[in-house]
């Protein structure tokens, strides 16, 4: 069993909602075209197209963090809003390579590689995910069942 220090557990519980916000400020991609010699760069942001919906997720997990801040008693509304989020996040930065940036590729005169900002904002969408998952799991085992009427 895993045993994590009392205060270490903020940092851990702020951690995907803040790399989820600094993921969607971060490029995405990096385009490279060479036109007849030439050699033109561009990095896509998170801004257009599906990565909207990421950035959406981001906006709603720092929300959820701030909740958790000002109200730090657990709620199954938080969980399901960080659920939300995360798989936002996810949906955004997977819908992004296929239709909102340019799908990773290469060819003869350009070249398309994935950013840092895509696969930190995808990670954490997963890591939030994974945690409210969790968090369920754990609340619903030590939830006690009513006794019954036998």
């Amino acid at each position: 069993m895993i045993r994590v220090r009392r205060g270490a557990v903020p940092l851990l519980v702020a951690l995907p909602p803040l790399a989820a916000a600094a993921g969607c400020l971060l490029p995405w991609e990096d385009l490279v075209v060479r036109p007849l010699g030439e050699t033109q760069q561009r990095s896509l942001s998170s801004f257009h197209g599906s990565g909207l919906a990421a950035c959406v997720g981001a906006a709603l997990a720092v929300l959820m963090l701030a909740d958790r801040v000002l109200r730090p008693t657990p709620s199954q509304w938080r969980d399901a809003a960080l659920a939300f989020a995360g798989a936002l996040l996810v949906t955004g930065s997977v819908l992004f390579t296929t239709s909102g940036g340019y799908p990773p590729a290469s060819g003869e005169f350009y070249a398309v590689s994935v950013a840092p900002g895509l696969v930190v904002a995808g990670g954490a969408g997963v890591l939030l995910v994974l945690s409210a998952l969790a968090a369920a799991a754990w609340r619903r085992a030590g939830s006690r069942s009513p006794a019954s009427s036998g």
